[in-house]
C-alpha cells in the first residue's frame, strides 16, 4: 500500500482517482508533465483539472448539479452561528460554478448576434 501524505492544505491524499487512457493519451501527458517542470504525474493532473481552463458542456444533468450544490452550501450556511465559523472550503463550489457560468458568457460574447430570422 502507498503511503498517505498531506496536500498544501494539510490534508490526507488518501483518495485514489484513476481512468483508462490509450497509450498515445498516455505518452503525450508524461511528455507534458515532464516538458513543464513537474516531477509528479499526480501534481501535473491536479494542477490542469484544477486550476486550467476546462470548456464545460450545458446540459441537464449540470444544472442539476448546480441546484444540489447550491442546496448542500445553503443548509450549511444557516448552520452557521457567526461569519468566522465559515470553513473556506464552502466557497470552493461557488468560484468553480462562477467560472462555468462565466465561460458560458464568454462563449455567447462569441456568438454573431443576428436579431432577424430567416424561415428558410
Amino acid at each position: 500500500m502507498s503511503e498517505k501524505n498531506l496536500d498544501k492544505k494539510n490534508r490526507w491524499r488518501n483518495v485514489i482517482v484513476a481512468f483508462r487512457v490509450s497509450p498515445e493519451e498516455s505518452d503525450e501527458i508524461n511528455r507534458r508533465y515532464k516538458l513543464c517542470g513537474y516531477r509528479l504525474k499526480q501534481d501535473y493532473l491536479l494542477d490542469s483539472v484544477l486550476y486550467q481552463k476546462v470548456v464545460a458542456k450545458g446540459n441537464p444533468l449540470m444544472l442539476v448539479q448546480f441546484r444540489k450544490t447550491l442546496q448542500s452550501i445553503e443548509m450549511n450556511l444557516e448552520r452557521l452561528t457567526k461569519l468566522e465559523d465559515m470553513d473556506e472550503e464552502l466557497l470552493t463550489p461557488i468560484r468553480t460554478m462562477l467560472e462555468i457560468l462565466e465561460g458560458f458568457k464568454d462563449i455567447s460574447d462569441d456568438i454573431p448576434k443576428n436579431n432577424s430570422f430567416s424561415g428558410n
